[in-house]
């Protein structure tokens, strides 16, 4: 009796309706990635090399976390990245706004300067080579309408990106 029970649920559930489930996505899934690759060097290595490596992390930590701020200073016109690959301010609002972006600008300055000096010391070339790659680099990543400094005929200029193809 047992047998033909457990027999004939057997049979009920393989009669069950099957349904068909859609798992495609209308459009191909996206996703963006950051990624930074740390090499570190395990072993004999001296404090100063390990000191370095720190102010490596805690100036790129600091330039991420105050990405934000320094895009919205550079929607509103306030300041420009010049041809020393650090920033310029355009237009200094008043009162302790424009304490603000001082004080923002001067952070960020230092930490590209700090990071200019190591990249220089770590491809062994001169500081105004990888002053120069900064500036280029931060040229081509502004928005359009951005402040940049661009080659003029007896130096440098300040003027708005202008859209590509524009």
């Amino acid at each position: 009796m047992v047998l033909t029970a457990a027999m004939g649920a057997l049979t009920l559930s393989s009669c069950l309706p099957t349904f068909d489930v859609n798992v495609e996505t209308p459009e191909p899934i996206k996703v963006d990635l950051s990624m930074d690759v740390h090499v570190y060097q395990h072993g004999n290595t001296d404090k100063k090399s390990a000191e370095a490596q720190a102010s490596y992390r805690e100036a790129m930590d600091a330039r991420r976390d105050r990405m934000a701020e320094i895009q919205e200073l550079k929607n509103n016109r306030l300041i420009g990245e010049n041809h020393e690959g650090k920033l310029s301010i355009r237009n200094k609002p008043a009162g302790e706004y424009g304490d603000y972006v001082v004080q923002t600008v001067e952070a960020e300055n230092k930490d590209r300067e700090f990071l200019i000096q190591h990249d220089a010391v770590e491809k062994n070339v001169s500081v105004d080579t990888v002053r120069e790659e900064q500036w280029r680099h931060w040229q081509r990543k502004s928005f359009p309408g951005e402040w940049i400094e661009v080659e003029a005929d007896n130096g440098y200029k300040w003027e708005q990106k202008e859209a590509a193809g524009g």
